[in-house]
């Protein structure tokens, strides 16, 4: 009697040391199919992304004249990429949608950055497992079935699935919609459900709307 708190702490310990093993692995396996892939940027309001204040703009030193400004704006610059490391810290789970082979990151936050390589919770929208609103943001790639490029697929009653270092969530898709860019219902919560809010824009190549698909957790 005395060895059984003991034997279950082990036990515990070595399931939990597992669930947060295989959490890295997918990360890995995640990580390793990033690419540069083309994908098409949207605008998030700022009152959803959480950044109300207003972007400062640079304003050239006296030295800069016009035709530098010119000549250096039509030069392309490619900013540099997340590191592996950084994006590794950030994960805090993987969205899985089986139905079109979805696997990506899931980190906080909405800015360009981070939607690059993961889709991103909105600012003071709910957490996993939470009653509440979880609300996730995420690009659309051009080419077929990168990003949330195939969101339009799911149905009501399609599964999604989150991983987070300590637990397996599951979903059940019950409602789909399409919604104007600055239509804030999609983070409105009931105080009794643990919704799963995934949204991207549409339709592609355009993006003036926005495709929402919203979960119940099972």
């Amino acid at each position: 009697m005395i060895l059984v708190p003991a034997v279950m702490t082990y036990f515990n310990t070595k399931r939990n040391n597992e669930i947060i093993d295989e959490f890295l692995k997918q990360s890995e396996d995640v990580l390793s199919a990033i690419d540069d892939e083309e994908v098409e940027d949207f605008y998030i309001p700022p009152e959803l992304s959480g950044n109300a204040e207003p972007v400062p703009t640079m304003t050239p030193t006296p030295e800069t004249t016009q035709e530098d400004e010119n000549e250096e704006s039509q030069v392309p610059v490619k900013k540099p990429r997340m590191s592996k490391e950084e994006m590794l810290k950030r994960t805090t789970g993987i969205l899985i949608i089986p139905k079109i082979d979805v696997q990506m990151l899931i980190m906080d936050g909405v800015d360009d950055d981070t939607l690059r390589v993961a889709v991103g919770r909105l600012p003071n929208t709910d957490n996993f497992d939470e009653v509440g609103n979880c609300v996730l943001a995420g690009h659309r790639s051009y080419t077929f079935g990168k990003y949330l490029n195939r969101l339009n697929e799911l149905d009501i009653g399609d599964k999604i699935t989150i991983r987070t270092k300590n637990k397996t969530l599951n979903y059940t898709i019950y409602a789909t919609k399409i919604i104007e860019p600055d239509d804030f219902s999609i983070i409105e919560k009931n105080g009794t459900d643990k919704i799963l809010t995934v949204f991207t824009c549409h339709p592609p190549g355009v993006g003036s709307h926005r495709l929402v698909v919203q979960a119940t957790q099972d």
